[in-house]
C-alpha cells in the first residue's frame, strides 16, 4: 500500500498532527512529506485513518 497526496494539499499539517510516523512537514519545499514509499503491514490501518481525518481529502491511498 502506497499514501499520494494531492497538489490541492492546505498543508495544514493535521496529518502530522495525528500521525507523526507517517507524515512529517518540509519547510524548505513547503509541503507535506510521506516518510515511507510503501506503508509497512503496522502502519496501514494508521495511513487508512489519515485519509479519512483528511480535513481536504488529500490523502490518497493507492493500493
Amino acid at each position: 500500500m502506497r499514501v499520494e497526496l494531492a497538489d490541492y494539499c492546505i498543508r495544514c499539517g493535521i496529518c502530522e498532527d495525528l500521525y507523526p510516523e507517517l507524515f512529517r512537514r518540509n519547510y524548505e519545499k513547503h509541503c507535506m512529506d510521506i516518510l515511507y514509499d510503501e506503508i509497512p503491514g503496522e502502519l496501514q490501518e494508521q495511513a487508512q485513518q489519515a485519509a479519512k481525518d483528511c480535513a481536504v481529502a488529500a490523502i490518497r491511498i493507492v493500493k
